[in-house]
């Protein structure tokens, strides 16, 4: 039972590791594209749009701390290292709406909706 168990760790350890490299990744190549026009905007951002422009090319430090945790699951120390994992997996589905809320804020804006 045990060896499942450490099987099934590894595992999963191995996907959330893809999974946060290629979140962070494609937050990379997708919020860049909407940096460069919203520098074509001239105009000053809603707050939640600055913090995401200037904090998005930190992201990958999740896929480095996952990287991490496969690591150290692989090691033996698997039982706070799943627990941080299962954090990390949180974390990155809280970045989501908040990204897609911070690009699409000044869009909204400018077109005259309430932004909510």
């Amino acid at each position: 039972m045990n060896q499942v168990k450490s099987s099934f760790q590894i595992v999963a350890a191995t996907v959330s590791t893809l999974y946060f490299s290629l979140f962070a990744y494609g937050a990379f190549l997708f919020i860049q594209q909407f940096e460069s026009i919203f520098d074509s905007f001239e105009a000053e951002l809603p707050i939640q749009t600055s913090i995401l422009l200037g904090s998005y090319r930190y992201w990958g430090v999740l896929g480095l701390i996952s990287a991490f945790v496969l690591y150290k699951v692989n090691k033996g120390k698997s039982s706070r290292s799943m627990k941080l994992l299962i954090w990390l997996f949180v974390l990155s589905l809280l970045l989501v709406p908040f990204a897609i809320w911070g690009v699409y804020s000044p869009v909204q804006e400018g077109s005259g909706q309430p932004a909510t």
